[in-house]
């Protein structure tokens, strides 16, 4: 597998998430795998805020795969009023790009999900601090 470590995300993303309200807003977004998933193959995404403050509350990550155990935050990238985190401000976006490591999956496997953004203050967050 190679991966550009050079083209910033802001650059080249697979989507981008803005915040059109006129205050500042908490947001997750989560992936689900289908059940159909191989046990060895991986989802991530990264994501960029530009505007946060500082490397951890610019830069979140979200993995799905036999490499993240039972951590509920690990499938959940959070920009909310939580540690070594910012909520999203008025008018402000953040881009998401997607890694997809296949493992030994077949060709034709379906390695489908759901992706899930929430905005607001839910109590369906999942607690980054926790």
């Amino acid at each position: 597998m190679a991966i550009d470590t050079q083209t910033p995300i802001i650059d080249e993303h697979a989507f981008m998430v803005m915040n059109q309200s006129g205050a500042e807003q908490q947001i997750e977004v989560a992936y689900e795998a289908n059940e159909e998933f191989p046990d060895d193959a991986q989802v991530y995404l990264v994501a960029f805020y530009p505007e946060g403050s500082g490397t951890s509350s610019q830069e979140e990550g979200l993995a799905v795969g036999d490499v993240t155990g039972e951590n509920p935050k690990s499938a959940s990238i959070i920009y909310a009023d939580q540690q070594y985190s910012d909520p999203i401000g008025a008018g402000n976006s953040f881009y998401v790009t997607i890694i997809v490591n296949v493992g030994d999956a077949d060709p034709g496997t379906d390695l489908g999900g759901q992706i899930t953004v929430r905005a607001g203050s839910h109590d369906d967050f999942t607690n980054a601090d926790a």
